[in-house]
C-alpha cells in the first residue's frame, strides 16, 4: 500500500505549494528534478529534500540558499511524515 505525505514543494519563482507527495525515493527524485539529498531546515525536526547536483554552501536559511526545486518534509525516527499545519505556516514565510 502506498502511504501518502503532505509537504511543501518550492519552485523557483513561485510561492511554496502544499502538496500531497507519495512517500517513496522516486517520487521525491521526480519532484525535484534530479538525485536526493537532505539537509536540516530552521525548524526542528523538517528535513529540506534538494537536488544534490546543486551543492549547498551551507545551511539554507532562506529560498535563495537553495536552488532549483526542494521539497520540505517532517521526519520522525528517520520516516518522512506529513507537515502540520503549524510547519506549514511557518516554513512557508521562512522559504517563501
Amino acid at each position: 500500500m502506498l502511504k501518502w505525505i503532505t509537504a511543501l514543494v518550492v519552485e523557483p519563482g513561485k510561492a511554496p505549494e502544499v502538496r500531497e507527495l507519495p512517500n517513496n525515493l522516486k517520487a521525491f527524485e521526480l519532484t525535484i528534478q534530479g538525485y536526493v539529498e537532505t539537509v536540516e531546515s530552521l525548524r526542528s525536526g523538517c528535513l529540506i529534500v534538494y537536488d544534490g547536483n546543486h551543492p549547498l554552501s551551507r545551511s539554507p536559511k532562506k529560498r535563495e540558499d537553495i536552488q532549483g526545486v526542494f521539497i520540505i518534509m517532517r521526519v520522525e525516527q528517520t520516516e518522512p511524515v506529513s507537515l502540520s499545519e503549524e510547519d506549514i505556516k511557518a516554513l512557508a514565510e521562512v522559504y517563501g
